[in-house]
């Protein structure tokens, strides 16, 4: 090991924080020879002959993993020479050479035609000329890699497994570790994370096994990539490191390039984001030294989400916009799913609903076009072909040792005390079976009555969801009916403002007054509207899981109840408890507290003995969290058996709005799967309770997962804006 290796060593093995500075030397480490290229370049005026082919293989490896653009120059040059010999084996090597460099531009469906187009060539030689037959499991390879990029994993799948056919019928294990690598690669991008670190583990088994350290590094760092799907993100870094470690000082551009993207994203996992920005401007670095598109768009992705961590949205935006633009004239449709996701969220942050509803359109008809029925039919299909084989196979090898054992039996048979050997083991065997039927049936038994119970159980669930959904109808039907009527009444006494308008047109003093009491008409119906967008977006908005800051939030509501005037005559406070963390969604929390001191302002005893007053508190109630209003104002009316939380429900006669904030909390709280009830009222004063959850992670996660499937199954339009709105 030269003095430069071993330094490198020493580095990587003592320090934590050189993982990011290997990738870190110079990226011209592995720049091409100067003087080498311009020595062979000369050789290019050579007329067309194999000495000429052998120039530009040797032009195109040099320029193979640093300037895609000239290395596919070189080999289309190749190619053409290789066509002008007529000479198949070197069409074939020529085909794969453009082809190559076609995937590394981004340009699949180009490759995908030129490489099927080489395996007939291939495969009609593959008797006559036995190099073009070694061309077709990597052919094969080539083929599924570029199905894989362009989201087609069906396809994909059905190449990879073809190529490890043939790889295990020639029996080279170094060839069937990378195919098993490849079948990995399509696991890892259908999100079964499980099969694919399935595969990558067989490959690296079989590597370890031949002693072939060649790739191990990239496999190593695929692994990596897995663990950080399923969130092990210091299991993802330790591979992470091993790969580095195994390819030392001689790391490729490739290999930097993944293991640094890897990485990058493994410490944002970690929360470790000046590591993960180091790393991940290193990769995008390289990637764009090489014109790597993909990773380009994977690196500006990763660092948009590490802008989000740190709460710069705008630059977060920048990332991805940048990334948008590269994945838009591309064909890597996993990532535009992704850009299309990250920036719906960032837009629903913001607030933007309308550019969060057509990002959210155009990510969920991309992943239903990708992700589709068919797709999984045609997996399905692929694997169940793969497994018939490997059971043909191994019903084969059961057969040989049945022959091998009819053998032994009958040697066996000319020694008699060995047949009363063989029949206790018989009847040993058959006792085994007997205890074993037994204990079958008893196991089914009781897998019968765990099922019974759980169809029972899901019967019930539906009942209690049937149950809901009649009231939710009923809620609607009510919500109809009052809003049909509450817009129908302004409507009418505009009409007839309007006519007394025409009546007295000259009248200036009557026309200032006939246009006040419009303007108070019109204030109606537009919090009549307003009642109904707002019901619409609780139930159809994205969620998100931020902490609250319960103290801010009041002082803003309280800003706003400042200008109706009424907090110079009520005094509103609010204690939280003390290191009190809650993670919920702020929407929906500031729409929970905004209409319960709504409620409470509007009903407010107004003695002048009384001080009024809301009190809000906020504590811990194991994993959940409790919010209290309470007020000293004039109670809520209540009958026997009468849910105030019901929509139009009015609790005092003061009231003279439609009687919605009550039912706004409740739907509130229950899409936050909470809990909100009536504790106390009376004249003295009225006091409600809010239970939810400490930290609604999880719960908004699937919430927001179960609003996208029910959006993708009821087909909703994609909402388009024109370019003057977007901008």
């Amino acid at each position: 090991m030269s003095f430069g290796s071993l330094l490198m060593y020493n580095i990587l093995k003592h320090s934590t924080l050189t993982i990011c500075f290997i990738g870190f030397l110079s990226i011209n480490l592995f720049s091409q020879n100067i003087k080498r290229v311009d020595s062979l370049e000369k050789k290019l005026e050579l007329p067309a002959s194999y000495e000429k082919l052998d120039v530009l293989n040797e032009l195109f490896k040099e320029y193979n993993q640093v300037e895609y653009e000239i290395a596919l120059k070189y080999a289309m040059e190749f190619d053409r020479l290789a066509k002008q010999l007529g000479d198949s084996t070197k069409i074939v090597e020529g085909g794969r050479k453009v082809a190559y460099s076609l995937m590394d531009l981004g340009k699949n469906d180009e490759a995908i035609e030129i490489l099927i187009n080489i395996l007939g060539v291939a495969s009609r030689n593959k008797d006559r000329l036995p190099e073009a037959k070694k061309q077709i499991k990597f052919i094969l390879n080539n083929t599924g890699l570029a199905y894989d990029y362009l989201g087609n994993y069906d396809k994909a799948l059905e190449y990879y497994f073809k190529s490890l056919l043939i790889r295990e019928e020639e029996g080279d294990k170094k060839s069937i570790a990378t195919a098993l690598n490849n079948i990995g690669l399509v696991f890892y991008h259908l999100k079964d994370h499980k099969k694919a670190i399935e595969y990558y583990q067989k490959a690296i088994e079989i590597k370890k096994e031949i002693s072939d350290l060649r790739d191990l590094d990239r496999i190593i760092i695929n692994l990596g990539l897995c663990y950080n799907q399923i969130k092990e993100f210091q299991m993802a870094i330790d591979q992470f490191k091993q790969g580095f470690n195994l390819c030392n000082a001689d790391c490729s551009d490739n290999m930097k390039r993944e293991g640094l993207l890897g990485l990058g994203t493994s410490y944002i996992g970690n929360k470790d984001l000046n590591k993960a920005e180091d790393c991940l401007i290193k990769s995008l670095d390289i990637s764009r030294k090489q014109s790597n598109i993909i990773y380009q768009i994977d690196n500006l992705h990763q660092l948009s989400m590490l802008e989000t961590a740190r709460g710069n949205d705008q630059k977060a935006l920048k990332y991805l916009n940048e990334a948008l633009s590269l994945a838009e004239t591309s064909d890597y449709a996993e990532s535009l799913i992704q850009l299309y996701d990250q920036l719906s969220k960032i837009y629903s942050k913001e607030l933007d609903f309308k550019k969060t509803a057509y990002y959210l359109g155009k990510y969920t008809k991309l992943k239903d076009s990708i992700y589709s029925e068919e797709l999984i039919k045609n997996l399905a299909k692929v694997q169940t072909n793969f497994a018939e084989r490997e059971n043909i196979k191994t019903i084969k090898e059961k057969n040989e040792v049945l022959v091998l054992k009819d053998k032994l039996l009958k040697k066996q048979r000319e020694l008699s005390s060995v047949i009363v050997a063989v029949t206790l083991i018989v009847l040993t065997f058959a006792f085994v079976l007997i205890i074993f039927q037994r204990k079958y049936s008893k196991q089914l038994k009781e897998v019968n009555l765990k099922l019974e119970e759980k169809v029972l159980e899901r019967t019930q669930d539906l009942k209690k969801t049937n149950e809901k959904l009649d009231r939710a109808q009923g809620d609607l039907r009510n919500f109809l009916y009052k809003t049909s009527h509450d817009i129908r009444g302004p409507v009418a006494t505009l009409k007839g403002l309007n006519n007394l308008g025409f009546d007295n047109i000259n009248d200036h003093v009557f026309s200032k007054e006939l246009l006040e009491k419009k303007s108070t008409q019109i204030e109606k119906m537009i919090r009549t509207l307003s009642r109904i967008t707002v019901v619409a977006d609780i139930t159809n908005t994205i969620l998100q899981a931020v902490e609250i800051n319960f103290v801010k939030m009041m002082d803003e509501i309280k800003d706003f109840e400042r200008k109706n005037g009424l907090l110079k005559y009520i005094k509103i406070s609010i204690e939280v408890e003390p290191n009190l963390k809650v993670v919920s969604d702020p929407i929906l929390i500031r729409m929970i507290l905004e209409n319960m001191v709504d409620n409470s302002l509007k009903f407010f005893n107004e003695s002048k003995r009384i001080e009024p007053y809301v009190k809000i508190s906020v504590k811990s109630a194991g994993s959940d969290a409790i919010i209290v209003v309470k007020d000293n104002g004039v109670g809520i009316e209540v009958k026997p058996n009468q849910d105030v939380f019901t929509m139009f429900m009015r609790g005092s006669e003061k009231s003279e709005t439609g009687g919605v904030g009550l039912y706004l909390c409740k739907i509130c709280t229950d899409r936050l799967q909470g809990s909100i009830k009536l504790e106390k009222t009376s004249k003295a004063g009225t006091t409600f309770s809010i239970r939810i959850s400490q930290d609604a992670t999880d719960q908004v996660m699937e919430l927001n997962e179960a609003l996208m499937a029910q959006l993708r199954k009821e087909e909703p339009p994609i909402i388009e804006f024109d370019q003057e709105t977007n901008n």
